[in-house]
């Protein structure tokens, strides 16, 4: 296999010491605006690998940048900015690349990025939309849960960190873009009756949810995400399932913080003029903080992820919440990165094991919880993602 990866960020970097210890790999491209941090990390792989090893400066934004390094490139991984990926997407359909993708910029483009189903299918081609953590590994661990049960009532997506970080003032142990876009705009969530639905605020329904030990209790809400875009319709409905949410574990001041932001417009991705110069008030944030892969070494604590699935199982009520779950200090002694970011880079490198060993041949446009479940969480286990199941059984009323 010949992989090219764009955006070489902090999970880019995860995928590519990832995937460089795969039998099947023949080459790999490192793509970003920014080669820079391309060229330290190719030249630290290149030590400990026979890979070919190439950098090229890619923007993005173009298409026919992003062609120019596809001539023999079976599979790209897009782990830039999602704003980008109608871009990307279209380059890889334009040289008959495979395409997989970590996130996207919300529901709706989600939606517009699965509307080229049939293009991808046409041209014999995999896309793979949002396979990261979370999206990606959540849902599929949803799949996992749904396929063991007879009837679905509800997909319940809670994520959350109990960790500290050794930085004094505003960070995201994600795209700080990312974050301050989703957990800015009206949540979104879908019901059986009337599909895709928003609340009419931010960090809408707030409410203590129990992770696994030792994480314990957090307070979570409601905010945006393309799961519950999918997952209703993909999986749930043929059993039942009345409704799907993702609710997100955040600290107080994380939220003060974004609120404050909100209301100075300083969220805003809408240029203005400042002394003469046009500045996107969000990039001006952004820029302030630190970059997540800067945070290695500096969080303390644990990050959990999963997918609360509730139904019914030989006539009896039973939960499932299947999850992974990895300690920020523990990850960075293995590997040098934030647990975050490590979470994120591994679930795609999964999908190229399974494109290479025949185990993933679907064509078109799909969400990660259309792939085989058992196949990928096997490979995800055998790559050091760990991954447990926490069942409650009880009687029905």
């Amino acid at each position: 296999m010949r992989v090219a990866i764009v955006g070489v960020g902090g999970v880019g970097q995860v995928s590519a010491c990832e995937i460089v210890k795969s039998r099947y790999l023949e080459k790999l491209v490192l793509a970003d605006i920014s080669i820079g941090p391309a060229e330290e990390l190719a030249a630290e792989l290149r030590r400990e690998t026979d890979v070919e090893i190439q950098v090229k400066r890619v923007d993005a934004r173009d298409v026919s940048s992003v062609q120019a390094i596809l001539g023999d490139i079976d599979v790209l991984l897009h782990i830039g900015l999602p704003e980008n990926n109608f871009e990307v997407m279209k380059a890889c359909l334009n040289t008959k690349t495979h395409y997989i993708d970590t996130a996207s910029s919300g529901p709706q483009w989600l939606r517009k990025q699965l509307a080229w189903n049939d293009a991808f299918k046409a041209a014999g081609l995999l896309g793979i939309m949002g396979l990261g953590c979370d999206p990606g590994f959540s849902n599929i661990a949803a799949r996992y849960a749904v396929d063991q049960l007879d009837e679905v009532d509800a997909i319940l997506i809670r994520d959350g960190d109990n960790s500290v970080v050794d930085y004094d003032g505003f960070c995201s142990y994600f795209s700080p873009q990312t974050a301050i876009q989703e957990c800015l705009a009206k949540p979104n969530y879908w019901t059986a009756d009337k599909g895709e639905q928003y609340f009419p605020t931010p960090f809408a329904n707030k409410e203590e949810f129990e992770f696994p030990e030792p994480i314990g209790w957090l307070d979570c809400y409601n905010v945006e995400h393309e799961k519950a875009t999918t997952l209703g319709e993909t999986i749930g409905r043929a059993k039942g399932c009345r409704y799907v949410d993702f609710k997100y574990a955040l600290h107080p001041d994380f939220v003060n913080t974004l609120q404050v932001l909100s209301y100075l417009g300083l969220d805003s991705d809408e240029e203005i003029d400042v002394k003469g110069v046009k500045v996107a008030p969000r990039d001006v944030v952004v820029t302030s903080m630190p970059k997540p892969a800067d945070l290695a070494g500096k969080i303390h604590g644990y990050s959990c992820v999963g997918a609360l699935v509730k139904g019914k199982k030989d006539n009896k009520r039973k939960d499932m919440y299947v999850y992974t779950i990895a300690n920020h200090d523990e990850v960075f002694y293995k590997t040098e990165f934030q647990a975050t970011i490590w979470q994120t880079g591994i679930p795609p490198v999964v999908a190229v094991d399974m494109m290479a060993e025949g185990l993933l041949t679907a064509t078109g446009c799909i969400p990660p919880e259309l792939i085989d479940p058992i196949p990928f969480l096997a490979r995800l286990k055998a790559r050091g993602m760990k991954w447990d199941v926490i069942e409650k059984t009880s009687p029905l009323l």
